[in-house]
């Protein structure tokens, strides 16, 4: 080796010591944080939880905090002595629980003398100021889980192409004669719904979002991240690391700050399992979705509300996360709730019976064959998730997709009737009581994940039969703020239509299957011959594909054949679905008849799991108008405080204007 070699290696390897040894000593140096995001956004009195952390010490001095330059040191607790990281050193803790503040900027500043020196860090709140008239207004927020634009599409093409009585398709010419409730609604806009860590986000962090106005981590339900994450995300999450996930810093949702300053009404409506994190996300606090049995307890003994129930009105399935023998803590969940005053109903005919006499209301329509708890011990084995309305209203599922199984749970409600006793009971007898109710259409994602069309399609459907129970609400009482939106995408695409009869649509006995191994790792599928209505996400990654049909798979788009004029002079039917709804209850039965049947939507699926695109949104009522453009997620949340404010009228008078004559009207508005 020559000089010039070595001394080059040499002066290499110093330079690496010394990086590494600045590294080690960065590492260890004592810092000082607020665990808060740098965007933080709040309304005023709102409560959110102020945690300080400061590393690589075990003793500390001195602690001063200040809020736009006042002294809150003493709000904080004596210092807790923990392993931030799990880099097995000792840090220190303060937090002071349930802070609020006055409306304007906040600037936080938290300095403490540790290891020698003093360490500090700064944060600034904005805080919004929110005072509400004397006359409330009222917020029902639908959520169609997943329901990105191309599901609306869907929905709309299956439910609102089916023939009239006089057997004039809905949909003619490319027009529909009569669009979708939630297409009807004035104002249309889009959400951003990037989470706080990954562009894809979660239906936890989603929810957390609009539920509070500030981005949560992936899995988080109303907090910030913290430096004890690290225990349940390399542990495990489970009942021994549950404390990691529940020492979090919290910050209050509209929910429970409506309840707790206006004495508002609160409600949650779905068709999942009640404690996942959609409706978690609106009266829970925790940093991983999952911790099912402790997000009831927090229903029950709300935190925010000093250990009072979070809702008036609890909506949806999993009746397993509520049972004494599911349950870790062996509590009776829905006794403890009865004996709070709720009402207990578990059938659409219990349901229908209920009346606003009855003050408050819990309805639990789905469980488990066999409840039993989940090996983590912070959740029941299953997620009894309601069934979806596809099987509720016993079709016959595609070959491609499971059966459908009640169980011992035949008589679920659909989504219109749990909206419209959830409205009744929130508004109160005579109705005046002010109320804010989310409602959600769950299984739009679940069916939507293992790409099942027909489930997923005639869930939106049902949505959107609930939405139209909140439009009729709003036009005879004037004072509700209604908002049909989604909380993420999923990556269903349109493709057109195809011509399957049903001995091919439902055939389950054949099947081909396909597999493949490219780079990031082996994929197989099943191809039934319902394939041509739904292509799912492996063709996109095939070189080779041993049907013979090339690598995009078998044909996405079929020519329906011409069906000469129906007695209205045009074209006839052509490359439009012919779905056929016999008993006229907004639900086409997917078979073929005399009418029609066989020239059914195709569409496509790139993947199983969520996407980072933006969501539609639709708004009807006071305030609407605000939903308008492109906005973040956590904008919902101030956008739906200020429409609670009473002083939109300016605003409001934009609805009337587009809906004059003097501007162009939408077919089928």
């Amino acid at each position: 080796m020559n000089r010039t070699i070595a001394r080059s290696l040499s002066h290499a390897l110093g330079l690496l010591c010394a990086a590494h040894l600045a590294g080690s000593l960065l590492e260890a140096q004592v810092r000082l944080s607020i665990a808060l995001p740098e965007r933080t956004r709040l309304l005023e009195d709102q409560q959110v939880d102020l945690v300080i952390e400061i590393r690589n010490v075990s003793a500390v001095t001195n602690l001063q905090v200040t809020s736009n330059g006042a002294d809150i040191t003493s709000r904080f607790a004596a210092p807790e002595v923990k392993d931030l990281d799990c880099d097995a050193d000792n840090d220190v803790v303060y937090r002071a629980n349930l802070q609020r503040f006055a409306a304007g900027a906040v600037k936080i500043e938290a300095s403490a003398v540790a290891g020698g020196s003093t360490v500090r860090d700064q944060r600034t709140i904005q805080v919004m100021p929110l005072s509400l008239p004397a006359k409330r207004r009222n917020i029902i927020l639908f959520i169609g889980d997943a329901m990105g634009t191309a599901y609306r599409d869907a929905a709309r093409l299956v439910a609102r192409s089916v023939a009239s009585a006089d057997g004039r398709p809905g949909l003619r010419e490319g027009f529909f004669d009569n669009l979708l409730e939630m297409d009807k609604m004035p104002i249309a806009g889009l959400v951003m719904t990037h989470s706080l860590d990954r562009v894809t986000p979660d239906s936890a962090n989603t929810a957390s979002a609009w539920a509070t106005g500030n981005k949560a981590h992936t899995n988080g339900l109303g907090v910030f991240p913290d430096g004890t994450d690290c225990v349940w995300r390399t542990g495990g999450a489970n009942a021994s690391t549950l404390p990691s996930m529940l020492d979090n810093p919290r910050v209050e949702t509209l929910w429970e700050y409506l309840k707790r300053r206006f004495n508002y009404r609160t409600g949650i409506v779905s068709t999942a399992d009640i404690a996942d994190a959609t409706p978690a996300g609106h009266a829970a606090h925790s940093a991983f979705r999952q911790t099912r049995f402790e997000v009831i307890r927090q229903y029950f003994e709300n935190p925010m509300l000093s250990g009072r129930p979070a809702f008036d009105v609890i909506l949806g399935g999993g009746w397993d996360q509520f049972m004494p023998n599911v349950r870790r803590d062996g509590r009776d969940m829905v006794q403890e709730f009865r004996k709070a005053g709720f009402h207990f109903v578990s059938s659409a005919s219990e349901l229908r019976r209920a009346t606003p006499l009855q003050g408050r209301l819990l309805g639990l329509f789905r469980a488990s064959d066999n409840p039993r708890g989940a090996a983590d011990g912070i959740r029941a084995a299953v997620d009894p998730n309601m069934n979806v309305a596809y099987d509720k209203l016993r079709l016959r599922r595609p070959g491609s997709e499971p059966q459908g199984n009640l169980g011992a749970f035949t008589d679920q409600p659909f989504l219109d009737l749990m909206t419209e006793k959830a409205i009744e009971v929130l508004a109160g007898w005579g109705g005046s009581q002010p109320f804010i109710l989310m409602v959600e259409a769950a299984s739009i994602d679940k069916q939507s994940h293992p790409n099942h069309a027909a489930g997923t399609i005639w869930d939106t459907i049902e949505l959107d039969q609930a939405i139209g129970v909140a439009r009729r609400y709003q036009a005879r009482q004037g004072n509700t703020l209604v908002l049909a939106a989604a909380d993420h995408d999923q990556s269903m695409v349109i493709n057109g239509v195809a011509v399957v009869p049903d001995q091919e649509y439902f055939d389950r006995s054949v099947a081909h299957q396909v597999q493949t191994t490219p780079g990031v790792g082996a994929q197989t599928s099943r191809v039934f011959r319902d394939v041509h209505t739904n292509l799912r996400a492996i063709y996109g990654f095939l070189d080779n594909d041993p049907n013979g049909t090339g690598p995009g798979g078998p044909p996405a788009h079929t020519r329906a054949p011409l069906v000469v004029a129906l007695g209205y002079g045009g074209l006839g039917v052509y490359d439009f679905p012919n779905y056929v709804d016999r008993d006229g209850d907004g639900y086409p039965e997917n078979e073929t008849s005399a009418q029609g049947g066989n020239i059914r939507l195709s569409v496509g699926f790139r993947t199983g799991s969520h996407t980072g695109s933006s969501v539609p949104i639709t708004a009807e009522g006071p305030g609407a108008f605000l939903f308008s453009g492109i906005m973040d997620q956590t904008d919902m949340f101030f956008k739906m405080a200020v429409a609670l404010r009473g002083d939109t009228e300016e605003g409001d008078k934009l609805v009337p204007l587009l809906k004059s004559a003097q501007y162009p009207q939408t077919i089928g508005k």
